[in-house]
Parts: structure tokens; sequence; C-alpha cells
């Protein structure tokens, strides 16, 4: 995980963080979404989680194959992590990152989320 600064099309200075994801190589979450949702709502999870999800998640999947957001997901311990990874118009090869929750149930993994893109081989 890298900090930078990084510049809208209309000039404005933006605080991001830069991670790697298994799936993509460059993932952005903005220093607002994550202190102004993230930490807010999601107390538990921290930029390390977060960079560990994407790094090494256990599954990414997607709702649908249409649909563009990924989910990152990672057990640790009894509670699963997952970190939802979208793009937006008009920008090539950068990702950003939506929200990052944890659950503790994997139940939701079988509403939720029907189309594996990746899933961990176990060693």
């Amino acid at each position: 995980m890298q900090e930078k600064i990084r510049y809208t099309k209309t000039g404005k200075k933006v605080g991001v963080f830069e991670f790697e994801g298994r799936l993509h190589e460059k993932i952005l979450l903005t220093k607002e979404q994550y202190a102004e949702h993230i930490l807010k709502k999601h107390p538990e999870i921290t930029l390390e989680i977060i960079e560990n999800t994407l790094k090494t998640p256990d599954i990414v999947t997607k709702k649908s194959r249409s649909k563009k957001e990924h989910f990152y997901q990672k057990k640790i311990d009894k509670t699963y992590f997952f970190v939802v990874v979208s793009f937006y118009k008009n920008i090539k090869n950068i990702r950003f990152i939506l929200t990052a929750y944890s659950v503790n149930s994997n139940e939701y993994l079988k509403d939720k989320n029907i189309y594996y893109v990746y899933k961990r081989k176990l060693d």
C-alpha cells in the first residue's frame, strides 16, 4: 500500500491509498472515503485488513457476470472480511474501493455472490 496524491480532471487534489489486488493491479481508496465511510460505519476495518484481503483473498466473486463490482473475501480468525472493488467510467486500468466490511457468517456469501472469479487453492 502506498499513500499518494492524485488530481481529478478538474484539478482537485485528492489523497489516496493505492493497493495492488489479486485480480487488479491498481486499486485506489480515497482518504476521505476511508475516514468518512469505512471507519465510521465499519470501525473494525483497518488499512492492513484491506491490503491483506486484496492481495491474498480466499475468494473473489461477483453478483453476476455483467456486474462490475468484485467482492474480495477473506476469512481471518472467525470473521469474514469483504472489500468491494468497482470502476468508474472513462478511467481505464484503475479500480476503486467502494466499501469494506465484515460479517460473522459465510451464509452471506451464498445470498450475495454467486459468480466465482477467483478461488484460492488450499494447501
